[in-house]
């Protein structure tokens, strides 16, 4: 054990065959707080960044904080928490929030953690600040390294019949056909009732065949979302801000030579590659309302990166940040992300909002952190279970992009190849 010259905070070596292990003991070590916060990359890197794991637990009297509170210069806590897709009210004052909820997450919240533990990206040092890390220490060695299998099988229900989504997917290309945008994210929802499941056993086993490298298993009293997201949304390191929008997907080959051939079909797909810069050059002008004045740049276009059930087009873009510039004035320019939007942003927000049958929430809203420094990083909510303890219900949203070349069958077939990775955790019960 080293001992940091701040007499709070501690670094517990470990070996790297512990490390799963020691995650699983975390994990169950977290159960009994109420606010908490646990990010994990699973060793898959699309970029830098700091932490292969990294954890923050609110005390049961912590205050929660919003996006204005949040400084980047001058700042010594961290925050951890989340950004809703509902926020895009205050970025924009005639984007309005009038459909049901699904899940019930506030529209942003903020707390600073009364402890805080890590283990950086190719590390075998497991860090801890608290009031006493050698308590806390002692009690995740203590914890179960194990967590029970799902064994309740679920049906979810689809907020949208095949015939009724294949008819939005035509009102929406009615839309750009008249010039009212150029491409439109539309998402459905489905919601099962779970009696019998924990949210952990739902995350231990959605990163046992979906590891990613943005997951997230965070909890708001009863609110839980448990999340397998491979896509970042907005980092910042030192002076530079990065995005790293998804847009194309395609189902892994059965064979390397098939997973290959599927990698080639997706480079080649003009429809995909369409979208793909379409959301590029939004992030981009995005970018440059918070950039030095010409440092937006792109520093990878369109590279395939592969995960356990599909392969994804990925693109980099990043800027220098100019001076002066606070949290919430990056926020108000990148947020919502492009990706789960469309183009024109504010134009599809308001199609969406008469479009969609619920509200979104947190689902493609952001989770993450700010640390003492000022740098943060953020994901996209997809790919994730949202989980009301009190309601025991459980529900998942996905959707996909939109545009003149989209066919309302095969945009049916992309919807339910993202969301079977998901549903299967429970089929094999």
């Amino acid at each position: 054990m080293r001992i940091d010259n701040n007499s709070n905070k501690k670094t517990f070596p470990f070996q790297a065959n512990e490390l799963e292990s020691l995650k699983l003991k975390m994990l169950n070590w977290l159960q009994p707080f109420s606010i908490f916060s646990y990010l994990c990359t699973n060793s898959i890197c699309t970029t830098s960044g700091r932490y292969e794991l990294l954890i923050g637990v609110a005390a049961e009297d912590a205050p929660c904080f919003g996006i204005d509170a949040i400084e980047l210069t001058n700042n010594q806590d961290w925050y951890f928490g989340h950004i809703a897709y509902t926020y895009k009210s205050y970025v924009e004052e005639d984007l309005i929030n009038t459909l049901p909820v699904f899940n019930g997450f506030p529209t942003s919240l903020f707390f600073k953690p009364a402890i805080v533990i890590y283990i950086e990206r190719d590390s075998l040092d497991l860090v801890i600040v608290s009031p006493d890390p050698d308590l806390i220490y002692a009690q995740i060695l203590q914890s179960r390294s194990t967590v029970p299998p799902i064994q309740e099988a679920l049906v979810f229900s689809s907020s949208e019949t095949q015939t009724d989504y294949q008819a939005k997917i035509q009102r929406i290309q009615d839309h750009i056909r008249k010039g009212d945008c150029y491409e439109l994210n539309y998402c459905v929802v489905a919601n099962a009732k779970m009696l019998h499941t924990s949210s952990l056993q739902v995350f231990a086993s959605l990163m046992k065949h979906s590891p990613s490298p943005f997951a997230a298993y965070y909890k708001n009293k009863h609110q839980q979302v448990v999340c397998a997201s491979p896509e970042r949304f907005l980092a910042k390191n030192g002076n530079t801000v990065l995005s790293q929008p998804i847009k194309g997907t395609i189902k892994r080959g059965l064979t390397l030579e098939q997973d290959e051939h599927q990698k080639e079909i997706l480079l080649n797909s003009s429809k995909e590659l369409a979208e793909h810069i379409m959301i590029v050059d939004l992030v981009r002008n995005d970018l440059a309302r918070i950039a030095e004045l010409g440092s937006v740049e792109v520093a990878k276009l369109i590279k395939v990166y592969t995960f356990p059930q599909v392969h994804h087009l990925i693109s980099s873009i990043q800027c220098q940040l100019k001076e002066g510039v606070n949290f919430k004035d990056i926020i108000k320019a990148l947020f919502p992300m492009g990706s789960m939007t469309g183009a024109p942003k504010i134009m599809v927000m308001q199609l969406i909002e008469q479009l969609e049958l619920y509200q979104r929430g947190l689902f493609s809203g952001a989770i993450g952190y700010v640390s003492p420094n000022g740098d943060f990083d953020f994901n996209v909510v997809i790919r994730s279970f949202f989980i009301d303890g009190i309601a025991q219900s459980i529900a998942i949203a996905s959707g996909g992009a939109i545009t003149t070349d989209s066919d309302p069958l095969q945009e049916w077939d992309e919807l339910k190849l993202k969301v079977k990775a998901l549903e299967s955790l429970f089929q094999k019960a």
